[in-house]
C-alpha cells in the first residue's frame, strides 16, 4: 500500500496533527474508547456553520444536537448511556424558545434510552450547543475504522443526499418544505442508527469496520480505507437516494449522486462486512451493498457500467480553513 494521505481532509489533517501532538491512542474513531469498554464522544452545533437560526425549530435543533452525538456512537456499534450538555446562549434567544430546545434534546434522548446527567451554560454572540456522550461497548464487540479487510464488502444504511435536498429547500423554495417530508425530516431531524449497528456488530462478532456519513460519504469511505490501508471499488447506481432527493437536485440543477457523496450530515451508516456474514442475512439486514474493498489505495468510482470522477475531497464539508 502507498500513500494513504490522498485520503485526507484539511480536517482529517488537522486531527492526526492533534493525534501527534497529544500523544493519545484514543483519537482516530467516531468515539473514544477508553477504560472497561466505555465510549466517549462529543460533537458541537454552531449557528451559522451547523444550523441557520430560525429555519429550524428550536424543538427540531433540539433533537438535532442530541442525534447528531447518539449517531457517533452508532459508528462504533455502541450503546448511548449519559448525556452532557453546554449551551452558549446569545441574547435574543428567550424563555421559551431556550424551553423548547431542551424538550426536543429530552425527546430525542427519551427515544433512544440516554438521560441528560449535566453541562454547562455560559452567553455568546451566537448559539452553540455541544453534548459530550458516554457509552458503552455492544457486548457482541466494537467497530473500528480500521477493521476491514479485502474481500469484504461495503455497505449502507437509509438514504444520501437527503439532508443536503432539505438544506437547499430551506435557503431557496421554503415554502415548498410541506411537500417533501422525507428529506425535511433527513435534515432537521437524523435518525442515530444504533438499531441498524446493533444487528451489524451481533452479525459479525466486531469483525468489520464502520462509521458514520456524517462528513459526507465520499469523507466516510476515503476514511475506512485510510484506517484499514485498504482500497474500494464503489457502485454509484447501489447508493440508496430518495425520490425526493433526485426531484430537488433536478430542481436546483444539481446531481443527486454528488449530493450524496459530498452534501454531508446524512448520519447514515457506512461499513465493510465479509461477504459470509452478509449473504444469508436477510429478515433483519438493514443494509444496502454499493462496492467492495480491494488491496489497493485507489477509490474507483463507477455508476453501473461507466466511470464515475474520482473522489474530491475538497468537496466535502468542513470545519476549518487553514
Amino acid at each position: 500500500m502507498s500513500d494513504q494521505k490522498k485520503f485526507l481532509t484539511r480536517e482529517q489533517d488537522l486531527v492526526e496533527s492533534i493525534k501527534a501532538w497529544t500523544d493519545s491512542p484514543f483519537i482516530g474513531d467516531d468515539c473514544a474508547v477508553v477504560t472497561d469498554g466505555v465510549l466517549l464522544t462529543t460533537d458541537t452545533l454552531v449557528e451559522g456553520t451547523h444550523f441557520i437560526w430560525p429555519l429550524i425549530s428550536p424543538r427540531d435543533l433540539g433533537w438535532k444536537s442530541i442525534a447528531v452525538n447518539l449517531s457517533d456512537v452508532a459508528a462504533m456499534a455502541g450503546r448511548p448511556r449519559h448525556l452532557l450538555v453546554s449551551i452558549t446562549l446569545p441574547c435574543y434567544l428567550d424563555k421559551v424558545a431556550f424551553r423548547e430546545l431542551y424538550e426536543g434534546m429530552i425527546e430525542c434522548s427519551k427515544t433512544y434510552g440516554t438521560q441528560i446527567v449535566g453541562g454547562d451554560l455560559t452567553k455568546g454572540p451566537v448559539l452553540s450547543i455541544s453534548v459530550t456522550v458516554q457509552g458503552q461497548v455492544h457486548e457482541n464487540g466494537c467497530l473500528l475504522r480500521s477493521g476491514a479487510q479485502p474481500g469484504d464488502l461495503v455497505i449502507v444504511t437509509g438514504d444520501f443526499g437527503a439532508s443536503r435536498a432539505g438544506l437547499w429547500l430551506l435557503l431557496n423554495q421554503p415554502e415548498t418544505i410541506s411537500n417533501y417530508p422525507q428529506v425535511m425530516s433527513a435534515h432537521v431531524r437524523p435518525l442515530p442508527r444504533l438499531c441498524e449497528s446493533w444487528s451489524m456488530v451481533r452479525r459479525t462478532s466486531g469483525r468489520g469496520a464502520l462509521m458514520d456519513a456524517s462528513d459526507g460519504l465520499a469523507d466516510a469511505l476515503s476514511q475506512i480505507c485510510r484506517a484499514s490501508n485498504v482500497g474500494m471499488d464503489i457502485d454509484l447506481e447501489k447508493l440508496p437516494i430518495e425520490a425526493e432527493t433526485i426531484s430537488i437536485a433536478q430542481l436546483a440543477g444539481a446531481d443527486p449522486v454528488d449530493w450524496a457523496l459530498y452534501g454531508g450530515e446524512d448520519y447514515e451508516l457506512v461499513g465493510c462486512i465479509p461477504e459470509s456474514r452478509l449473504k444469508d442475512w436477510v429478515e433483519d439486514n438493514p443494509f444496502k451493498m454499493i462496492g467492495i474493498v480491494t488491496d489497493t489505495d485507489e477509490i474507483n468510482l463507477k455508476y453501473g457500467e461507466k466511470a464515475y470522477p474520482r473522489l474530491d475531497l475538497s468537496k466535502c464539508f468542513e470545519q476549518i480553513e487553514f
